[in-house]
């Protein structure tokens, strides 16, 4: 026996947990465009956002024009959340000074006539960028501002195939909700595959759950090779074994640097030969603050002539009907008898203590992507710039990413 009496638990790994101003893994965040919200979730109303520790509010002004601005007035430090939508910009409720999307004061209705370019007064505000749905923001060195990366899920250039819709994942009954803990844990668990044939094969008394991870080999028999690999955007896993029907499969989720995942599509029946069916879903796991996170993902739904087909179902949109038991609100005992995903993640402190981990040969993909942060801080510390930014336009152009599904049928004999 090992006594735990007058133990000192070591503090968690600020470096790559904590996201605050100032903070390594903060700045390397701040560094990228990050989503804060879905475009139809501004409406006539302002939307107040806590982003990377930061509060802030978003806004749509009546000339379509978006803005993310300083949450507290620049006047007397009124909640902006409060403020008025107009065609110039958002106006205070206390004393009437109107912002316009870039934060600059353009009128002042308890001075005199052009007191307000006189005193040029400007509300610190985040450049916004709008696609698929999603709304964007740049936290980072106004100098070092980087393009906005088009992945090849996302970029539709030139295409007729997939329209992008927007969608917020995590909600209260959806798959792979978690909320209450650092986001590196949330990130962490993509790679970590072999939770899908632990946590997950105690889940599965439930047929529609059984269809569910059909593909990801939790209800097959045997056990998968798995292995994990660098890619030239972060790491993946690659997932390999012989199906019920014969037939080989082989899946890879990936991490892209710094907190975009993708998984593949878990609904894959493995059934018909395949390859490289790649993810049709680019989600991020965005720190609220440094024990809470919130997802958003961009779908790139199939269309027709550009119309969306009616009835798709993205493989891995949350679906409560095919997870019943992942309720967060469900009695205690019944998440002790049937854990998930919340569980297991949430449980692991609200912010994971590193020091106190036994990394094991099955955690190469957890260590690996640890690395990586640390590579990607010590290149931007030094000056450089970290892993995934994008300044060339001509290289801007459907970026490969690396996760998908293959299933290879044997020939015959």
């Amino acid at each position: 026996m090992k006594s735990r009496y007058g133990f000192k638990s070591p503090s968690e790994d600020a470096s790559l947990t904590h996201v605050d101003p100032g903070t390594p893994m903060g700045e390397l965040m701040r560094r990228y465009w990050q989503p804060v919200c879905l475009a139809e979730e501004i409406s006539e109303l302002p939307r107040r956002v806590r982003i990377l520790c930061e509060d802030l509010v978003v806004f749509r002004d009546r000339s379509g024009r978006v803005g993310c601005l300083e949450l507290h007035c620049a006047h007397r430090g009124t909640s902006l959340e409060y403020g008025r939508i107009e065609e110039r910009g958002i106006r205070c409720c206390y004393h009437g000074w109107l912002f316009n999307t870039e934060g600059k004061c353009v009128e002042m209705p308890c001075e005199q006539p052009g007191y307000a370019e006189r005193m040029d007064v400007w509300q610190m505000a985040y450049p916004v960028h709008e696609y698929g749905g999603v709304v964007f923001i740049y936290m980072g060195p106004p100098e070092k501002q980087p393009l906005f990366p088009m992945y090849d899920i996302i970029d539709t250039r030139g295409r007729d195939d997939v329209v992008l819709r927007g969608v917020r994942l995590w909600d209260d009954h959806s798959i792979g909700f978690v909320r209450d803990c650092n986001w590196l844990q949330a990130f962490e668990n993509v790679v970590d595959a072999h939770h899908l044939v632990q946590l997950h094969r105690e889940s599965q008394s439930d047929p529609r759950v059984q269809a569910r991870h059909f593909s990801l080999g939790v209800t097959s028999p045997g056990k998968p090779v798995i292995s994990f690999e660098k890619t030239s955007l972060g790491v993946r896993y690659k997932m390999v074994r012989t199906l019920p029907n014969g037939n080989r499969f082989e899946r890879y989720s990936e991490d892209i640097l710094p907190n975009i995942f993708l998984v593949s599509n878990i609904h894959e029946r493995g059934s018909e030969a395949k390859l490289r069916d790649r993810a049709t879903e680019m989600n991020w796991c965005v720190p609220v603050d440094n024990q809470t996170v919130f997802g958003i993902s961009i779908v790139a739904w199939p269309a027709k002539n550009g119309k969306p087909i009616e009835g798709w179902k993205p493989g891995t949109k949350p679906i409560s009907n095919v997870r019943a038991h992942e309720l967060r609100n469900r009695p205690y005992e019944d998440k002790q008898r049937c854990p998930d995903d919340m569980e297991a993640q949430e449980s692991q402190r609200p912010i994971a203590v590193h020091a106190l981990e036994n990394l094991a040969l099955s955690d190469s993909g957890i260590a690996m992507l640890r690395k990586c942060f640390r590579d990607a801080i010590k290149a931007m510390e030094g000056g450089e710039d970290p892993q995934n930014i994008v300044r060339n336009p001509a290289a801007n152009h459907s970026i490969e990413t690396h996760a998908w599904n293959t299933v290879s049928v044997p020939a015959p004999a």
